[in-house]
Formats: C-alpha cells, structure tokens, sequence
C-alpha cells in the first residue's frame, strides 16, 4: 500500500475516532453541545451582518443600500440575541427541528405509500414514522426538550460519522491497493 493511501486511511481513522469521542461527549452533555451549536450560529449570524453593512455603508447612496443596510443590520441583531441569549437560541432551534421531523416525517410516510407494493417501501415509512414520532416528542417537551434535543441529535449524528469513517478506513486498509 502506497504511503499516501496509508496516511488518507490514518486520517480517515482518526477522524473518525475524534468525531465518536465529540459525539459521545454531545450526547453526556447535550446542553453544553447545543449551547456550543447556538453559539457558532450566532456568530455565523453576526458575521453574516456585519459583512453588508460595512459593504453598504461603503456604497454610494441607493435604494439597494436601505435594504442592504436594513437586512445586515437584522441579521447582525439576530446574531447578537442569540449570543447573548443562547438559550432562546436553542428553544427556537428546537422549533425549527420540530418542524423539519414532522414535515420530513409526514413526506416520508406520503411517499412510501406511493411506492408501496416495491422493496423498501416499508422501511421508508417506519423511517417516516420515526421522523414524525421524534418531531412530536420534541414538540410534547417544549421548551423543555431545547436542553437535550440539539445537544443528543447532534451528539448521534457525529457518533454515526465517527463510527462510518473507523469503519470505512478499517475496511480500506484490508482492501488491496487500487490505482495507487
């Protein structure tokens, strides 16, 4: 196996081992792991404000540069609340997760009854039913579940990755070399 190969499985591997360590530690401690998520959207938010308005406040005077001026100057408050209040931001990010498991899980189910009669149909609907179960029991412990809801299904999520990317890497360094 060439060494270039070995070291893009190496890293896979410890990527991998790093993204299950982050996932365990979101799933122990949810709220700290959504509270960190809150926070990065919070800067994301304010960055993403502040850009236009300095662009605006650098243009010459239009129309354009009101609703410029006016979106990043909303968009940076945003950010701000949200840093500043970084459980509100997690309760309204619980909302919006809210929201895409039963639309996804509603979808899901409507789909798989379309195709019903073919292999898999099934198992799109259980993943439907799912969906909208896990949107309803969010929804039943609001605002409650903002503490735990983001932090747990970010902390599964990363522990899924980590484990696809040890066992990706695994089944790659047993596999002869290809093209190297």
């Amino acid at each position: 196996m060439g060494n270039e190969r070995r070291s893009a499985i190496e890293h896979l591997h410890w990527l991998g081992i790093a993204l299950i360590t982050l996932g365990v530690a979101a799933v122990l401690a949810p709220v700290v792991a959504g509270s960190a998520l809150v926070m990065v959207i919070g800067f994301i938010l304010l960055i993403a404000g502040i850009v236009p308005i300095v662009r605006e406040l650098k243009a010459e005077a239009s129309k354009e540069k009101t609703i410029g001026l006016t979106l990043g100057i909303i968009t940076a408050l945003a950010g701000i609340a949200i840093i500043g209040h970084p459980l509100f931001g997690l309760a309204f990010l619980t909302l919006l997760l809210v929201g895409y498991f039963v639309v996804e899980g509603v979808w899901k189910i409507v789909v798989s009854f379309q195709y019903m009669p073919a292999t898999g149909s099934k198992w799109l609907l259980a993943s439907g039913v799912l969906s909208l179960v896990l949107g309803l029991l969010i929804w039943n412990q609001w605002p409650v579940s903002g503490m735990w809801a983001v932090g747990v299904l970010v902390g599964v999520n990363l522990l899924g990755t980590g484990l696809a990317l040890v066992t990706l890497a695994s089944t790659l360094n047993r596999s002869p070399d290809r093209g190297a």
